[in-house]
């Protein structure tokens, strides 16, 4: 019986031509998990797309001290439920009015040489969201908050409440956008751009093109304030895969 003997170059050799022989067969050449088909192009593209809000979210709130903390919840009480009913009386809906704070702490009181005085004062945080589906009313929402008791405003947030629209506008410039790059790129090394084989998609949410603002301090004496909306964007990026066509 005849033994063959390859030498290590030899058998590394083998090995090479089987692996390029499968990679051929298969189409692709995995090496790795972040690995691509071979003969094909990889890009991103981004895609923002730009409209009005048609609602806004304000943050409402009280907070108040006193030595006794039944007193203390006591009026932090009566100063929500004074804001809940401005803004029922402003036509805002029960479902759109939610408390998101509810918060009792205390606070030893010490003197000027860090020693407690045994004295103890209770805080009470209180606040509420309210959800403003009349873009023209967010003014009067902060001004009868305020009028009510609210010493904390803050939290104003534009939205958009259907963004579907947008998000297709948005996803169609994506698409281009890489289709574009990888056109350039097929150009460039002289091959002909194939269809796309693998899409991915991610969105960022809304942006703000111009932020919407506040002062509470003229709002506090002066009647509602003007409040600015502007536009809100929303971004999708794309990563695509096109084959390439030699």
């Amino acid at each position: 019986m005849k033994s063959i003997v390859v030498s290590k170059g030899v058998l590394v050799g083998l090995i090479l031509i089987v692996v390029l022989v499968l990679g051929t067969g298969c189409g692709s050449l995995s090496q790795g998990a972040n690995s691509y088909p071979i003969n094909t192009i990889s890009v991103g593209g981004s895609g923002q797309a730009s409209g009005q809000p048609d609602n806004a979210t304000v943050m409402l709130g009280v907070s108040v001290s006193d030595a006794n903390v039944g007193d203390a919840v006591s009026k932090s009480n009566e100063t929500m439920q004074a804001i809940t009913d401005a803004m029922t009386a402003l036509g805002i809906e029960a479902k759109d009015i939610q408390t998101t704070n509810f918060n009792v702490w205390p606070e030893d009181r010490y003197d000027n040489t860090g020693q407690p005085t045994g004295q103890r004062v209770y805080h009470v945080d209180s606040t509420v969201q309210v959800k403003v589906r009349n873009l023209e009313t967010v003014g009067d929402v902060i001004d009868k908050g305020l009028q009510a008791g609210a010493n904390n405003v803050g939290g104003l947030n534009f939205g958009i409440e259907n963004s579907d629209a947008l998000e297709s506008d948005a996803r169609t410039k994506a698409l281009d956008d890489a289709h574009r790059k990888a056109s350039e790129l097929a150009a460039a090394m002289g091959v002909i751009l194939g269809d796309p084989i693998i899409v991915t998609e991610s969105s960022g949410g809304f942006s703000p093109i111009a932020y919407g603002k506040v002062e509470v301090a003229q709002a506090a004496g002066g009647g509602a304030p003007p409040i600015s909306a502007g536009e809100l964007s929303v971004q999708v990026d794309v990563s695509v895969t096109y084959r390439i066509n030699r």
